[in-house]
């Protein structure tokens, strides 16, 4: 059983085309949220993820934030960004329809699938929103991420832990929990700008953990006819080329390594 695992797609339609059209055979398609935000057509990878039928999607920190008009609590780093893109751009090409849509996806889910236990999530089982599984933390902190709150005594009762939310590709043990994360679809930050994505064949233990190119320009002049703001869409420019996060400082210096 092949199971097709995308995440963090933020309004990147073509990244998310092209991983729909490259991705070869698959059984299953899970997205594990954050569907909105950053990308110039929230509205479009919406719609598109719909007519997938997915067999789950699960709620990012900015879907929620836009489902309710709250903060997203995303890194200080591109705090900024994250609330300028979301009213400039995805709560004025939403519908209200895919507005309330947002509002219907779980927070997390809980399944057994070929005698495994199965627990997805965008951010981690101790905070389903925000929690983040970097690969650098350590041990202690990857365990206190594992176990849900309230805080008990041992990490969520699992085989396969499957997480969204960093941005960064992640395959690794921690115990007897196997914990995998795709990376994101529309905006890698791990320095690799292609759209990443995984396949996990849960029967036989195998994952894969993919990249696929995409035309970055063409979703460029899409933000650029969205006239938002200079800065802005420099900002997102050098992290879509780059794969990797800026701070504002940075492009407001315009460091020559942000040329093209």
């Amino acid at each position: 059983m092949r199971v097709l695992l995308i995440s963090d797609v933020h309004g990147n339609a073509d990244a998310l085309k092209a991983i729909l059209e490259n991705s070869g055979r698959w059984d299953y398609l899970w997205i594990l949220g954050d569907l909105v935000d950053y990308g110039p057509e929230p509205h479009v990878v919406v719609d598109l993820i719909k007519s997938m039928k997915p067999d789950l999607v699960i709620s990012g920190n900015h879907d929620y934030a836009v489902a309710y008009g709250v903060d997203c609590k995303c890194a200080q780093d591109l705090h900024e960004l994250s609330v300028y893109t979301r009213f400039n751009i995805s709560m004025k090409l939403l519908s209200r329809e895919q507005i309330s849509w947002l509002k219907t996806l779980p927070h997390k889910i809980e399944l057994k699938i070929s005698g495994k236990r199965v627990y997805v999530v965008h951010g981690s089982p101790r905070s389903p929103l925000y929690g983040y599984l970097k690969p650098n933390l350590s041990y202690d902190e990857l365990i206190q991420q594992l176990t849900p709150q309230p805080l008990g005594a041992k990490p969520v009762e699992a085989d396969v832990v499957i997480t969204g939310h960093t941005h960064i590709p992640l395959n690794m043990r921690i115990g007897n929990i196997w914990l995998l994360n795709p990376g994101s679809c529309g905006q890698p930050r791990d320095g690799d700008p292609r759209a990443s994505y995984a396949v996990l064949d849960i029967e036989n233990n195998l994952y894969e953990q993919r990249r696929i190119k995409y035309d970055i320009d063409k979703v460029l002049l899409k933000l650029r006819n969205l006239n938002i703001e200079q800065i802005y869409f420099e900002w997102l420019k050098v992290i879509l080329k780059q794969g990797r996060v800026f701070e504002k400082v940075d492009i407001i210096l315009g460091e020559d390594q942000f040329n093209d």
